[in-house]
This record gives C-alpha cells, sequence and structure tokens, in this order.
C-alpha cells in the first residue's frame, strides 16, 4: 500500500519525528526564530518537505519520495542541504534522509557517493477487525 498522496506521509513522520532514530541521534522539529516549524519549511530553493534537528543542533533534511526519480530526489535533498547549511545552520553539520517506499538500485548508488544522505524505506501496517457487540 502507498501512501496516496506525500503529504500523509509528511504529516505522520512529522507527528512521529521523536521516535526516529537517524544516525544514532533522536530528532525534534526545527523550529525557527520566528516560531515556524520544520513541515514544509520554505526556502529560497523551494519547501523542504521536513526539516528537523538532532540532540546537538544539527540539522536533518528530510525528502520524501512517492514518484520521482533517484536523480530528481537527490538533486532536490542536495539543494535544500545546501541551502540549510549556508543559511541556518551556523556550523552545526546538515545531512539528508531520502523516504521512499521501494529504495531502488539508482538511488541506492547516487546515495552511495553522498555521506551525509541516508536511505530509509517506509511499511504500512493496517488491520480492520469487526467490533464487538
Amino acid at each position: 500500500m502507498l501512501f496516496p498522496v506525500e503529504s500523509h506521509l509528511r504529516d505522520f513522520i512529522a507527528q512521529n519525528i521523536q521516535s526516529l532514530d537517524v544516525n544514532g541521534k533522536r530528532l525534534k522539529l526545527y523550529i525557527d526564530d520566528e516560531g515556524r516549524n520544520g513541515v514544509e519549511y520554505p526556502t529560497d530553493v523551494g519547501l523542504i518537505d521536513i526539516l528537523a534537528v538532532d540532540e546537538e543542533g544539527n540539522f536533518v533534511v528530510f525528502e520524501l519520495k512517492l514518484s520521482k526519480g533517484p536523480d530528481a530526489a537527490i538533486d532536490q535533498i542536495a539543494r535544500y542541504m545546501g541551502w540549510v547549511k549556508k543559511n541556518i545552520a551556523k556550523g552545526k553539520n546538515v545531512s539528508g534522509v531520502i523516504v521512499a517506499k521501494k529504495v531502488d538500485d539508482k538511488l541506492k548508488y547516487a546515495a552511495s557517493i553522498v555521506p551525509e544522505i541516508s536511505l530509509f524505506e517506509y511499511q504500512l501496517n493496517f488491520t480492520i477487525q469487526k467490533a464487538s457487540i
């Protein structure tokens, strides 16, 4: 089963960000000085799906890949990571996470030369059962 709309996946991850472990660290949504959180965070180069920070204040950029090809995903996340590094990181590290239903070999090869980018796959479990009366 695929998320029918990228926003559902984005919202699920944003609401559960503290339960994610990326590179051995827990995350929380980034909140800027104006109180804007990291969901669809606006930049000069587009909207970041999710912008988070880890326990040490390092930045983690999430790119959700539902239908884009691997080249588009790598290009997009690299662009966002570069913007974060230049504009708001203030010397902190910036890494990226691409989340996809299935990570194919093309995406693995592309990400393999960018050590700051991690690949994650999502799985859905959904059950319906009859209610007792």
